[in-house]
């Protein structure tokens, strides 16, 4: 049997037909389906596709927020052989169209409030090789400057469900996605039918994410972004109620679809989490039905962790991937052993960690000449991984020296520990540099966010005369809060940081910017850093 989209959504479509698939759409107003007329509209998207006379190895992009037409491009897309490329929304009009040009895309799928940011990227020259773009909702098409604009409704309601299944050889590549470009230019993961059937098997694992039939799946992570953690492949596989929030995200509704859709499981990155946690605090409110939240895309606060379990008896599990790992690559579940641990026992030694490897996916944690250095909980080495659904190299070639023998080098620096969990201890061009000695920034923040008087912090890298390197604390105040240094420092010191580690000096920002995925943009910041080391 071959391992291609149809193994999954032909097993929905036979398995799975009365459960719901749910859109919060903007305004307020709900969407609601059955799994049966997902699969139906999937199967009238395939042959409207084929209608289109593309080739059968096209790339078509979506620029959509997280909704059931989106779930339906997922799957019809590769389902006729092309490959889905999911387009951020978040990006410059510029870079858009050099990630459109990039992929090769020919058709677009696209929310109607996000074609001014289409026509905007076609101004800057990323729509050289689009013939058609298929309008997601309702807009007047006549007053939109972009090429063969169509209503995809209109399209697909000519015709009918029933489209033949396809057995596609498993390493056809299904999908592109795109890298936040934290590190350079985007550059494009490119993931197969087998890499993603296998890797929907271990998001909904129990060593995954854990979903099965009798959950509901919210993926507040957006399904441009590594396929919202595979969340939307797996919940589709085994049959979960599917939620989905379209258009911008608030704690408000978000709380108000996971309370009346009963959902049990999701999965966002840290500020989601820290601005939900603050809206179930002043509101009081209880999610009985939520067995769990995941939480990825940056190492969350420890005290973020604890809160949860404390104030809303909800575990909140740190879970570590990347683009390239399509994206899941460890999560922090405790192990049974562990079970009678105290709190802060089981937080330092599991919790705390990005998690334990995914089966299917091996890591390595390698010193300056390549060697494996032991995993004790203290050294620090480069991580590299390879498995089932890591890609084995870029669109286009690109970046070949990151892929050596099967095995990609994450720029991440970890550290392994005796229990077999690894914990990321930065990205290499974050670790500061001082006399010698590192210091990870990655575990600064995470202390600093656990300070009254802190809501978010970032540590960049600032030059110094004598210690080469020295770190700059970025801080966001709490509301109604006046951080101060000293403070932080005696807070830090009580957190295991060495005196000679702690920074001298700090800048009280508004906010920390962010890439278009939702992380700190610490490039952003060292741009605004003077050569004083001076925040600009």
């Amino acid at each position: 049997m071959n391992l291609n989209i149809w193994a999954l959504f032909g097993h929905a479509a036979r398995h799975h037909r009365e459960v719901e698939i749910v859109t919060g759409l903007p305004g307020g107003a709900v969407h609601r389906y059955t799994y049966g007329d997902f699969c139906d509209r999937a199967e009238m998207l395939m042959a409207a596709l084929d209608g289109l006379e593309l080739a059968e190895d096209a790339v078509v992009g979506t620029l959509a927020w997280n909704s059931h037409r989106h779930l339906e491009a997922y799957f019809a897309v590769p389902g006729t052989g092309r490959v889905l490329h999911t387009l951020n929304l978040r990006l410059s009009p510029a870079e858009l169209a050099r990630v459109i040009e990039h992929g090769g895309d020919e058709v677009i799928l696209a929310d109607a409030d996000l074609l001014p940011l289409l026509v905007a990227a076609k101004a800057a020259g990323g729509l050289g090789r689009v013939r058609h773009v298929l309008v997601l909702g309702d807009t007047d098409t006549d007053a939109v400057d972009l090429p063969g604009l169509v209503s995809y409704e209109d399209l697909i309601a000519v015709h009918e469900p029933g489209y033949p299944r396809r057995e596609w050889d498993e390493h056809r590549p299904l999908g592109i996605c795109h890298t936040s470009g934290t590190t350079g230019d985007p550059k494009g993961a490119v993931y197969t039918h087998r890499s993603t059937v296998l890797h929907a098997f271990g998001v909904a694992a129990g060593s995954g994410l854990g979903l099965g039939p009798g959950d509901c799946g919210l993926a507040v992570v957006p399904m441009f972004h590594g396929n919202a953690w595979g969340m939307p492949y797996a919940a589709t596989m085994v049959g979960a109620k599917q939620v989905f929030l379209a258009g911008p995200l608030t704690p408000a509704r978000l709380a108000e679809l996971m309370l009346t859709e009963e959902v049990t499981v999701s999965a966002g990155v840290p500020t989601v989490w820290l601005d939900f946690a603050e809206h179930l605090t002043a509101t009081g409110l209880s999610l009985p039905d939520l067995r769990h939240v995941v939480c990825g895309g940056a190492r969350p606060p420890r005290s973020l962790v604890d809160r949860y379990r404390r104030e809303f008896g909800i575990p909140l599990v740190q879970a570590w991937g990347m683009t390239e790992t399509s994206p899941l690559g460890s999560v922090a579940w405790p192990k049974h052993h562990m079970r009678h641990w105290d709190d802060e026992r089981l937080l330092d030694e599991a919790g705390a960690q990005a998690g334990i490897a995914s089966p299917g996916v091996e890591v390595s944690i390698r010193d300056g000449r390549g060697e494996e250095v032991p995993w004790d909980g203290r050294t620090m080495g480069a991580l590299h991984v390879r498995g089932m659904w890591v890609v084995d190299g870029y669109l286009h070639g690109e970046a070949p020296g990151q892929f050596t023998d099967g095995w990609f080098a994450t720029g991440d620096v970890a550290v392994g520990s005796p229990y077999g969990y690894i914990r990321i201890a930065d990205r290499t061009k974050d670790l500061i540099k001082s006399g010698g000695e590192w210091i990870s920034s990655v575990d600064m923040e995470a202390a600093l966010m656990g300070h009254p008087d802190v809501a978010e912090a970032a540590v960049v890298a600032i030059p110094d005369p004598r210690w080469q390197e020295r770190p700059l604390a970025c801080v966001v105040p709490a509301p109604g809060r006046e951080p101060r240094l000293e403070s932080l420092r005696e807070h830090l010191l009580g957190n295991g940081f060495a005196r000679w580690q702690l920074p001298e000096r700090m800048e009280l920002l508004e906010a920390i910017p962010r890439t278009g995925v939702g992380k700190f943009d610490k490039k952003a910041l060292r741009t605004s850093i003077d050569e004083k080391g001076t925040l600009r």
